[in-house]
């Protein structure tokens, strides 16, 4: 009788990360720490997604293509996780000064920006990517792979299915598509269909920066210093080649960034022409110190990875994701993140260590979990002192105390961010919504850190609430209301929004309007912060 040869043990892993982005490894990074088995698949041949730095060789200097900014002040993941990786930073160089250039054939006019032009914002030093390689660093060996390109996922019941264009599948018990909804909306297949809904929703975030370019051009000095010069300009007229230019220097070097004002279609026929226009662009703002500079240019549009059809056919707006997309599928075996996912932050580099927070939390155990304090500096509040509940559930009330305190003033801050970067639409309502919701991610920060202390593994569910969510919630009561009484009162005294009336003084609709949404994203962080207690004590599964 011939001897039965086993059949081959083809491996499960825990978890299957759909791209190598900064939200696909900071989860990653997570879950491997939490004991997962983990496996990171990306279409590109490199890491990073968005984040991309190159490097000039002739002034040595590291040149951000994608993301490089990020502000203390309003976005704690980022800043607490550069920490804790050692990773420095810089400010960006903002002298509060600007060069307007409204007619081609008149010189420039120097404005002076009331908060400055970038209000704050800081870059890595050595580039972006350096915050890439320290999160890849930290990942064991082959569990990442780079130029899979699927196109389907297929629930075979104990696992998902991964398909790719070309080789095996990869099996995983739960999946998560750290990419662009957009892309996940028109190049994956999934078996059961998504809901109509959930499709919906996909189809209509757009990919921030995802048809746009960025130039950098760098010289061996910084010269236009010397001239009384801050970098910064921004170009209005209809023959603009770049529409906003920032000082990117990096040392003794000298370099100039900027977004280029053409559209993808524009930037196809411009394309061999395109280097000789950004210099002399330049040339016009800065003089011919400007001309002959080493000229890198990033576009987006070209990169089928970041930008969708949609994406390339739509004008550039700010992405504002619908809840749904941060809800769990197929029974909690499948979560969407990346930036566009998030509540705070969305479509920077805090918003895709959001998804990935929120994610860690749906996926992996939380009794392992260690976890990074992302509390800013103003606001590390200690453990509680005897360990109690009571006193622990008095740390957090105390926690919400001081960032209801801190409320008025992030609203400055987002709505002056707001300004700088010319986005004039839904003022008062976005810069709203980014206050409520930075709040409530960083009071979910604190709650992760007095899990311990609140024993919440004791304290019983009924019907789907625990039994501490009340206590928690209860000193944000009337927040919503105080949080907008706060921004009228400053919309009604400010000298930046009286050009635009409908802020200055909203009418009853958009007041309406605001008003049903800080209510909605008050009822999601409320869900949220439920479902980690019950996660946490075990009582209940994410589904």
């Amino acid at each position: 009788m011939a001897e039965a040869v086993p059949l081959p043990v083809v491996r499960v892993f825990d978890v299957a990360i759909v791209g190598a982005g900064l939200c696909g490894l900071a989860l990653a990074r997570k879950l491997v720490a939490d004991g997962l088995d983990v496996q990171v698949i990306d279409a590109r041949e490199r890491l990073g997604g968005r984040v991309h730095t190159r490097y000039c060789e002739a002034t040595g200097q590291a040149l951000d293509l994608g993301p490089a900014w990020f502000w203390l002040e309003t976005e704690p993941r980022i800043t607490a996780l550069l920490s804790e990786l050692g990773l420095a930073s810089q400010p960006q160089a903002d002298p509060g000064d600007a060069l307007w250039l409204a007619d081609p054939s008149q010189p420039p006019e120097r404005r002076v920006e009331s908060g400055g032009v970038h209000v704050g914002a800081r870059r890595i030093k050595g580039g972006t990517g350096q915050l890439i390689k320290a999160l890849a660093a930290d990942l064991p060996p082959g569990s990442v792979r780079l130029g899979v390109a699927l196109h389907a996922l297929r629930d075979r019941g104990a696992f998902i299915e991964l398909l790719p264009a070309t080789g095996h599948p990869v099996r995983a018990r739960q999946v998560v598509l750290a990419m662009p909804p957009r892309l996940v909306h028109e190049r994956l297949q999934f078996d059961p269909p998504l809901s109509a809904a959930v499709q919906d929703a996909l189809a209509a975030t757009p990919t921030w920066m995802a048809a746009q370019a960025k130039a950098v051009t760098t010289f061996a000095q910084p010269f236009w210093r010397a001239a009384g010069h801050s970098g910064n300009a921004f170009v209005r007229h209809t023959q603009a080649v770049l529409s906003e230019v920032f000082d990117a220097s990096e040392g003794d070097a000298g370099a100039l960034g900027g977004f280029i004002a053409l559209n993808a279609a524009q930037r196809e026929n411009f394309r061999r022409g395109l280097p000789m226009l950004i210099d002399s662009q330049l040339a016009q703002l800065y003089g011919p110190q400007a001309h002959h500079g080493h000229q890198f240019v990033q576009d987006w549009a070209e990169e089928t990875w970041t930008c969708s059809v949609a994406d390339r056919a739509s004008p550039p707006e700010p992405p504002q994701a619908s809840p749904l997309l941060r809800q769990p599928l197929w029974a909690g075996r499948v979560f969407f993140g990346g930036s566009e996912t998030a509540a705070h932050g969305a479509g920077h580099m805090e918003g895709a260590l959001e998804a990935a927070d929120r994610i860690a939390h749906a996926v992996s155990r939380p009794k392992t979990r260690t976890g990074i304090d992302m509390r800013p500096a103003a606001l590390h509040l200690a453990r509680p002192a005897d360990g109690t509940r009571a006193e622990a559930i008095g740390v957090f009330a105390a926690s919400v105390l001081t960032l209801r305190g801190l409320a008025p003033e992030r609203y400055r801050l987002h709505l002056t961010r707001q300004l700088a970067s010319q986005q004039f639409e839904q003022l008062t309502q976005r810069a709203l919504l980014a206050t409520a919701d930075q709040a409530y991610s960083e009071s979910l920060v604190r709650l992760d850190h007095l899990l311990s202390a609140l024993d919440v593994a004791s304290t019983e569910a009924v019907n789907g609430r625990h039994a501490l969510t009340t206590a928690l919630l209860a000193p944000f009561e009337g927040w919503n209301k105080s949080l907008l009484e706060a921004a009228l009162s400053f919309n009604g005294t400010s000298c930046a929004l009286s050009n635009f009336p409908l802020e200055h003084q909203p009418d009853a609709g958009l007041l309406r309007a605001i008003t049903l949404d800080l209510a909605a994203a008050w009822r999601e962080f409320a869900l949220e912060l439920n479902t980690r207690l019950l996660a946490a004590s075990g009582t209940a599964q994410i589904v």
